[in-house]
Parts: C-alpha cells; structure tokens; sequence
C-alpha cells in the first residue's frame, strides 16, 4: 500500500510534516511523492481507501454505497429465486459488512438490511 493519510492541527503543521516525509522518503528511499500529493482542510475531507474522511466521522463513499445496495439487491433476488441460500448471500456480503461496520453507516444499514 503506498496510500497515507496524516492529521494535523494547523496548516502550517501540515506543510511542515509533509516536507519531513518528502525529506524522510527521498532520504532513505530514494521516493518521491507524485503529483497527487494535496492538503486538505479537515471540514473538506479527504477520499481514502473508499471512504470519505472528515474531521468527525468516516463514511462510505456514494460509489462504494451504489455497489453494496447493487450487490444486496441482486442477492436479495437470487434467494427470493431460490438460486441460493440465504447463508450462501450472507457468504458474499462477509467483505462488504466487514468494510462497512468501521464507518458511521447507521442508516445505510437500516435501509439496506431492515427497511420493511
């Protein structure tokens, strides 16, 4: 993984930790970061690893929402057709309710798993 996000109280703080890590990867790992490499304010939030990062929670992002309802529907589906178990879905949803339980997700699991 070469993907970091680091959180920092001021912005002059960030652009003196940033010039550290330039430092450091240059330094002992002849690395250098790309172009992509940004600052953002903390009420902005940042997209990291199909979440979306603010100062006062982690969500899903609206992609990686979109799918999940996808794949819920179509297993959804597969079980009411009696292609498969509903432990065989359950099977399938194991990797997505493991990313999902770590993000502030109260409604998007309601909605997907216990709307009436």
């Amino acid at each position: 993984m070469d993907d970091l996000v680091a959180l920092v109280g001021t912005k002059e703080e960030a652009i003196k930790k940033l010039e550290k890590i330039r430092k450091f990867l240059k330094e002992n790992l002849d690395l250098e970061l790309n172009k992509k490499t940004q600052i953002f304010k903390s009420t902005q939030g940042v997209n990291f690893c199909g979440y979306k990062i603010n100062e006062y929670r982690l969500k899903i992002r609206d992609k990686g929402k979109r799918k999940l309802k996808q794949k819920v529907k179509h297993l959804t589906k597969q079980v009411k057709q009696g292609k498969i178990s509903s432990k065989e879905a359950h099977k399938y949803l194991a990797g997505h309710l493991g990313y999902i339980k770590i993000a502030n997700v109260y409604t998007l699991e309601n909605n997907l798993f216990y709307k009436k």
